[in-house]
């Protein structure tokens, strides 16, 4: 009896979920289309007619909301941060200097500086949350958004963060400097196939030319190639790593690798400014 490999089983679940299957067909499903097909998830899109610049943690704990934060905070514009991730796993909950309270949506908003912080109130599935509230008249001139789902389950349900995320032609990729944090980088890639124009991959840990062997020996191809170009490292800050996200300010070796992180995503503020008509465009 012959072994059936993961991947042919994913090829297998993929058609039977797409009504493709009959007995003996050999059909590789068909790329996976950005729009939601009818049926599928709830609540309108989001159009807030500013740019949206997805931060994406390919595990738990990478470091995803810290990185969205220091982006926008490095930034030194109006930037709102949306965290739509799971119930119970915020980072932004203790981040606010100025907590603002419900909004009557499903969000709770707070402030920091020049930063609009919202983040939901209960927990929803993917393509259940609420659409965020609109920007004010003179609101921000970019969205932070810190997906909080794993790629793979955004990219089996619906709704505006699916969307979102598949849609933007920039985005952030956290992980860390770890075996499972690179394998599961290559996992991110492939469920993001094909890329959006712009890529940063944010690793947190020692930089990249003291990890160790077994960590460098498991980068996959599609890893190999952003890494040679698009890899920002992020220091790991132990104050930071017990704390978590506080009123205290950012460590400046975070807030460097999120300049950097700017600067290869080409988020100047002349540039998003001119760009504010279109959601889908940071250039």
């Amino acid at each position: 009896m012959s072994v059936v490999s993961v991947a042919e089983l994913q090829r297998a679940w993929l058609a039977v979920k797409d009504g493709r299957f009959r007995p003996g067909a050999t059909d590789v499903p068909p790329c996976r289309s950005h729009a939601p097909q009818a049926g599928e998830g709830q609540g309108a899109p989001w159009n807030p007619g500013v740019p949206v610049l997805p931060v994406l943690g390919c595990h738990g704990s990478a470091g995803a909301t810290t990185v969205a934060v220091a982006v926008a905070t490095a930034l030194e514009l109006p930037v709102r941060v949306v965290e739509a991730g799971p119930a119970g796993t915020s980072g932004l909950t203790g981040f606010a200097t100025a907590e603002l309270g419900e909004t009557g949506s499903g969000w709770v908003r707070g402030h920091r500086d020049l930063l609009v912080l919202d983040r939901l109130l209960d927990g929803y599935a993917p393509d259940q949350i609420p659409v965020p509230d609109p920007d004010p008249q003179d609101g921000p001139v970019l969205h932070v958004l810190d997906a909080g789902w794993p790629m793979g389950t955004l990219v089996r349900s619906a709704g505006w963060v699916r969307s979102s995320v598949l849609d933007a032609d920039r985005v952030v990729l956290v992980t860390t400097a770890t075996v499972p944090g690179l394998r599961r980088l290559e996992g991110v890639l492939h469920e993001l196939d094909p890329l959006p124009a712009g890529v940063a991959v944010a690793v947190q840990g020692s930089r990249r030319r003291r990890w160790p062997r077994e960590v460098a020996s498991c980068i996959g191809p599609r890893a190999s190639s952003l890494l040679e170009k698009d890899l920002v490292e992020v220091p790991h800050d132990p104050g930071l790593a017990v704390r978590g996200l506080d009123t205290s300010p950012l460590p400046g070796g975070v807030l460097s690798a999120a300049t950097t992180i700017a600067q290869l995503l080409q988020l100047a503020g002349s540039s998003i400014h001119h760009q504010k008509g279109n959601p889908q465009h940071v250039r």
